[in-house]
């Protein structure tokens, strides 16, 4: 049998070892070398350590006589029977070997289980690291569940809000929600095919671009209207609400009289309606005396106007009103209009029209009947 490297020892130790006696070597292998047998090695307890210079020597001592003893054992030992190939290795060998083989599978095996529960453990691991994220996820869910839900409503909201506006724009922008009719309420002297026919542009245009500005751009020129206001019904109608102008007196004009309202506006001229009311004698608008001279007769009632024939005014203190059952009206400055003018109509409703009778109301607090 080959010697391992390193097993390989001097003749001198060789010669020694092959003249001790068989029964000694055995026991001195049985007692001291075999390193197999745990129940004859020396306890690590009870023997004493090795000297430090035995700590080289006595291993390769006990490896060179465990060798040596089993160089002298091989000759002797039976021939085994011829094994089939598949055991052509099992069995044979000495003692060593066949210790030393089963020491490599048991490494073996030990290195095949360490390797299983490696892979067992990063198996393990990997199932607690999803787990972990799993649990995690829905922790952060559950902690994110309410500002998710705002967000969710929210964006609900927006897009319900842009749809609203998409499908608004479509409707505005649409011939359905087009102007198709233009309606005029609240006139009495003025004729609504007027302002029909001045806000006939807009007849086609989207509903929603008709404005007040719009509007009052085209109805400018027509004096009559004072204010108006304007209501779009949807899907094609405009409303216009109008407040007209309330003629008060005939004035001269360039051609002709014309009918003015309290803020000097000409009206147009005078018609069957109109001729009854008082004319202004003496009386340029725009001057003083007429500044004086609208303010009360935005004060005094249509019954009062309606008997009125004439009214003078010297001076913007003293306005006069000749009324047509030849009585006469001190009327003094345009100050406490409205006291006066129920004074007058209290005071006519006393008096016999047919007496001339002059009535002052410069101090409306105390009024004065005298005959003329």
């Amino acid at each position: 049998m080959r010697r391992p490297e390193g097993f390989e020892r001097p003749e001198a130790a060789e010669e020694a070892v092959r003249g001790e006696a068989p029964a000694r070597r055995r026991r001195s292998w049985d007692r001291d070398l075999d390193p197999f047998r745990l129940d004859s090695a020396p306890s690590p307890r009870s023997s004493p350590g090795p000297t430090a210079g035995d700590a080289v020597e006595e291993p390769r001592r006990w490896a060179l006589a465990a060798y040596a003893e089993l160089d002298e054992e091989q000759p002797t030992a039976p021939v085994a029977p011829l094994e089939p190939a598949a055991h052509a290795g099992e069995g044979r060998g000495s003692h060593a070997q066949r210790v030393d083989r089963a020491w490599r599978e048991a490494e073996r095996a030990q290195r095949r289980t360490d390797r299983e529960e490696a892979r067992e453990a990063r198996r393990d691991a990997r199932t607690a690291t999803r787990e972990r994220r799993r649990q995690e996820r829905a922790e952060v869910r559950r902690f994110t569940a309410d500002a998710r839900r705002r967000a969710r409503t929210a964006l609900l909201a927006a897009g319900g809000l842009a749809l609203a506006l998409l499908v608004l724009v479509g409707l505005v922008w649409s011939p359905l929600m087009a102007v198709r009719e233009v309606r005029v309420e609240g006139a009495e002297r003025l004729d609504p095919a007027v302002v029909q026919q001045a806000l006939a542009g807009s007849v086609g245009q989207p509903i929603a671009t008709v404005t007040e500005e719009a509007v009052a751009e085209r109805l400018r020129a027509i004096p009559q209207i004072e204010s108006f206001r304007v209501d779009v019904v949807p899907p094609s109608s405009v409303v216009v609400h109008l407040v007209e102008r309330r003629p008060v007196a005939v004035a001269p004009g360039e051609g002709g009289e014309v009918v003015i309202d309290a803020a000097g506006v000409v009206l147009g001229g005078v018609d069957a309606e109109t001729s009854a009311l008082p004319r202004l004698d003496g009386i340029d608008l725009g001057s003083p005396e007429f500044e004086a001279v609208a303010s009360m007769l935005v004060s005094v009632p249509p019954s009062v106007l309606e008997a009125t024939e004439r009214i003078e005014a010297p001076s913007p203190s003293d306005i006069r009103l000749a009324l047509a059952s030849g009585q006469s009206v001190r009327w003094g400055g345009a100050e406490d209009s409205r006291l006066k003018a129920d004074v007058v109509e209290a005071l006519l409703a006393t008096q016999d029209p047919a007496v001339a009778v002059v009535l002052d109301v410069r101090a409306p607090e105390h009024p004065v009947v005298r005959g003329s």
